[in-house]
């Protein structure tokens, strides 16, 4: 006699049943924020649902989504058999999810209570994570958070450079606690180097494009050692000047992705405040 696994395996594959693992962690998540919904014991299964375990319902949405699922890995739509069997799998989820939520796995163990928080995350800012600004709303934003689109235009920098390493770390430590360089024979200023703000691009054609970029970073009053066509170059910063992009096509992408990140996080933010406000909370400080 053949079990029912069996038979389906014979006409039809199947999804590896450790999917239940992964399917208990979802379960939990989705009993977190209520996809399970409690019913009345005795009343009858309403139209929404495909099976009652003890008194959760198990959504035919839920169910339409393991028939979705098991069609995608099996290039085909389930069969009857596979159907019944897929239920049974949903079942044997619930049982699982009730057991947990029994045991205090949602209050006790990290792993599911990261999983509900960060599924319960991705359910409140779903909408913000798929906004669809229009071009007078990316203009207004980009205006009001100008600061998170501006970037360094120019740097002034001073400059030295040797052909020994250990010149080079001796030079700088005594810039670094002395704050003015010590001229000694074995390392010299670079030539022609502007002590003036300069755009980048400038920079580049006495620095090189590396070095250049990495100072473009660097702190005001910091310093650095780079290697360059076997010399050490010792480079200080000491000015900058920001800039702030105001072509919204430009940089388009990178303002609607702030946007819809800021979003969300106003929104999560507002979710929270909510939560706070019907909460009892008691705190006691370490």
């Amino acid at each position: 006699m053949h079990t029912e696994g069996e038979k389906i395996a014979a006409g039809q594959s199947v999804p590896d049943i450790r999917w239940l693992a992964l399917g208990a962690i979802a379960g939990l998540i989705m009993a977190g924020y209520g996809f399970l919904r409690q019913a009345e014991v005795g009343d009858d299964l309403p139209d929404s649902a495909v099976a009652r375990v003890n008194d959760a319902l198990i959504s035919r949405d839920n169910y339409e989504r393991a028939l979705a699922r098991f069609a995608a890995e099996a290039g085909e739509p389930a069969a009857a058999e596979t159907r019944g069997w897929l239920l049974e799998r949903l079942i044997d989820e619930e049982l699982l999810v009730q057991r947990g939520l029994d045991l205090g796995m949602a209050q006790s163990d990290g792993e599911v209570r990261n999983a509900i928080a960060n599924s319960l995350i991705a359910s409140v800012t779903a909408e913000a994570d798929a906004a669809s600004p229009s071009d007078a709303e990316l203009e207004q934003y980009l205006t009001d958070h100008a600061d998170r689109f501006s970037f360094i235009a120019k740097v002034a920098v001073e400059g030295w450079q040797t052909d020994d390493e250990a010149v080079a770390q001796e030079f700088i430590s005594g810039l670094r606690d002395n704050g003015e360089p010590v001229i000694i024979d074995a390392i010299r200023t670079i030539p022609d180097l502007p002590a003036a703000l300069m755009p980048i691009e400038i920079l580049r054609d006495y620095l090189g494009p590396g070095i250049a970029a990495t100072t473009a970073e660097m702190p005001v009053g910091s310093s650095a050692i780079f290697a360059r066509r076997g010399r050490w170059i010792v480079v200080r910063v000491t000015k900058k000047e920001s800039a702030v992009v105001t072509d919204l096509n430009s940089i388009r992408n990178r303002v609607i992705i702030d946007y819809r990140r800021n979003l969300a996080d106003e929104t999560l933010q507002q979710y929270l405040d909510g939560l706070r406000d019907k909460a009892k909370v008691d705190v006691v400080l370490p």
